[in-house]
């Protein structure tokens, strides 16, 4: 098995996509900002991957950034199974109003009169992205293919999941970590639903064998993962 950080330049930063390649299966982990499929099937040929090759694509989180391209690749290559968490489905189908637009609209109010027209331009942009139907929802500690496991961390968003492969002692983390500015953090407050509940979830992390973290924002943490993760939750209780 190989996992390989499938860095993408996407709003003038990279965004860092996984792609997992085993015997029989091809998985990435998240579909980046609307409008960059052509980016994703670049850097998957980079790695010697057409994606009409691709078995799943593993949704961490309905955040725009993370499916803004997932009705895109889904038509354009059926066969790709597309999987994520129960409590997640019903967002990536539409059938709920995404939380990250209940967020920003409850916050609406509050803004100044300057800052109301961009606002207005994130809620369109979220309003525009496109419904796919999840063909597999999965749960906790769940395979998605033999030595994948589905790691429920919530707080970023309550139905967030990571993938932990244990044979390379890796988490692919998606937004339940960030790598920014040289230093390991749960991502920034304004845009995690639940911070304590977050924080639970890096203690989740910090109990598994890892040696490896592939953020989406950031990529590889290129230092000790349990000391970082450990100052996470230091940091936390004393604030």
């Amino acid at each position: 098995m190989e996992i390989i950080d499938l860095e993408i330049c996407a709003a003038r930063k990279a965004i860092h996509p996984a792609l997992i390649k085993g015997d029989g299966f091809n998985i990435l982990v998240d579909a980046c900002y609307p409008g960059l499929l052509h980016r994703i099937e670049k850097a998957a040929s980079l790695h010697d991957l057409s994606l009409s090759e691709l078995t799943h694509v593993v949704i961490t989180h309905h955040d725009f950034d993370h499916i803004g391209s997932l009705a895109a690749l889904k038509k354009q290559y059926p066969q790709v199974k597309v999987v994520a968490s129960d409590k997640d489905a019903p967002y990536i189908e539409k059938k709920e109003k995404s939380l990250r637009l209940q967020q920003a609209e409850s916050i609406y109010p509050t803004l100044p009169l300057e800052e109301r027209p961009q606002a207005l331009r994130f809620h369109h942009l979220l309003e525009s992205v496109e419904p796919v139907n999840v063909d597999r929802t999965v749960s906790d500690g769940e395979a998605i293919v033999d030595g994948v496991f589905v790691i429920s961390t919530p707080g970023h968003m309550p139905g967030h999941i990571s993938l932990y492969i244990p044979s390379h002692k890796t988490l692919i983390t998606g937004d339940a970590l960030v790598y920014r500015y040289g230093k390991l953090e749960i991502a920034v407050a304004e845009y995690t639903l639940d911070p304590p509940t977050a924080i639970q979830s890096v203690i989740k992390i910090g109990k598994l064998d890892i040696e490896h973290l592939l953020c989406y924002h950031g990529g590889y943490y290129p230092g000790d993962c349990k000391t970082a993760l450990n100052s996470i939750i230091a940091d936390f209780e004393d604030s």
